[in-house]
């Protein structure tokens, strides 16, 4: 059992039923990006690449899009021109020639040492020379649908990948096609989870591996959880339609409609897994968000042929209707003490946080 006391609110919960630990969810699978040794050699752009496929259509077999620091938005991951040669150990490269005579010009920088005092070389005996350095027994999880988030970051982005994105070293994964789970670490409990718990570098947050695996995730029904991923799986859709929507202009005034459904679906997948993780001190608060969702009995969009947008809109006028009582609740939901020191609206928040902090979390 836990609790903790904000303001005069007792939250007490059986932790072992209501949650389990991140790491223990995903059965270990949180991946470190790749280190490949010596990145001018492994990292190319797409005019790079197009030279190499030309040159051997092969070629296309190890050249995997990248994914750096910069690229992993949230949702979302922003499409770049960088490429990874993936050269893994025992990799035939005999199958590759124009990559190997890529490589050939950076191999006194990759072969092997031959002592201690010489400043090139990058790699032990073991290895071969065009090989990256990381050795990775996960590399099959790179293509499979997965959880991208940056290892320092100021606010929460945790992307979700179906596009078999390589992460660089400064980038991990969590290897589950998970919809439920990306709505839990883009939540503003799971943020302050992070900021209570991890260290900081430079005024970001530093998402270890142990700080994430450590974070508890609520328990839901099915019903519920297909709630969540619909919600998902709209916001989805929705950040990459507007990805390359300009901060200003007319053409920022054409989608502005489109802009603020996809602000309010995330205000409601918050608010959902808000309550998820206090049911008690929301509901005597008389703010309730999953009934209503469940009795929308939201299509995923997979289900639906027609205009993906236009579906879209009927739900969002719908549930932005001003009498809706997820509308309602919403409004009113920074009014909820517990919710304000969460969100990092109390004024005595840094207080506050640090004793919500130290029960919830344990930290």
């Amino acid at each position: 059992m836990f609790g903790f006391i904000v303001k005069d609110i007792v939250l007490e919960a059986d932790m072992e039923t209501m949650v389990m630990p991140l790491a223990e969810y995903v059965k270990g699978k949180i991946y470190s990006g790749i280190r490949t040794g010596f990145n001018e050699a492994f990292v190319i752009n797409e005019t790079k690449r197009a030279e190499l496929v030309a040159k051997e259509p092969k070629s296309a077999e190890i050249i995997k899009p990248l994914v750096v620091v910069k690229d992993v938005q949230k949702w979302r991951i922003q499409e770049n021109d960088r490429w990874l040669i993936f050269t893994r150990r025992g990799i035939n490269m005999n199958q590759y020639p124009a990559i190997m005579e890529h490589l050939e010009q950076w191999k006194e920088d990759l072969t092997s040492k031959q002592s201690t005092s010489s400043p090139k070389g990058k790699k032990s005996k073991q290895y071969q020379w065009y090989e990256i350095q990381q050795e990775l027994s996960y590399y099959q999880a790179f293509e499979t649908p997965k959880i991208i988030y940056p290892d320092i970051a100021r606010e929460s982005c945790f992307a979700f990948d179906t596009k078999n994105y390589y992460p660089i070293n400064t980038v991990s994964f969590i290897a589950k096609n998970d919809l439920f789970l990306i709505a839990i670490l883009n939540s503003s409990i799971a943020w302050n989870y992070f900021k209570n718990s991890s260290s900081y570098l430079r005024g970001a947050l530093r998402f270890s591996h142990n700080v994430l695996g450590k974070l508890p995730i609520p328990t839901a029904t099915e019903p519920e959880r297909k709630a969540i991923e619909t919600l998902v799986g709209y916001i989805l859709y929705l950040s990459e339609q507007l990805k390359d929507i300009p901060s200003h202009g007319k053409k920022l005034m054409e989608v502005a409609d489109d802009k603020l459904m996809l602000s309010y679906f995330e205000q409601i997948l918050d608010a959902v897994v808000m309550e998820l993780y206090l049911p008690n001190e929301l509901h005597t608060q008389d703010k309730e968000f999953m009934r209503h969702l469940l009795h929308e009995n939201l299509q995923s969009l997979d289900k639906n042929e027609s205009d993906k947008m236009q579906a879209l809109r009927r739900v969002f006028r719908r549930l932005f209707d001003k009498e809706h009582p997820i509308r309602v609740n919403i409004f009113f939901l920074d009014s909820v003490p517990v919710v304000r020191t969460i969100r990092g609206l109390d004024e005595n928040y840094e207080n506050r946080a640090k004793e919500l902090s130290s029960v919830l979390w344990g930290t």
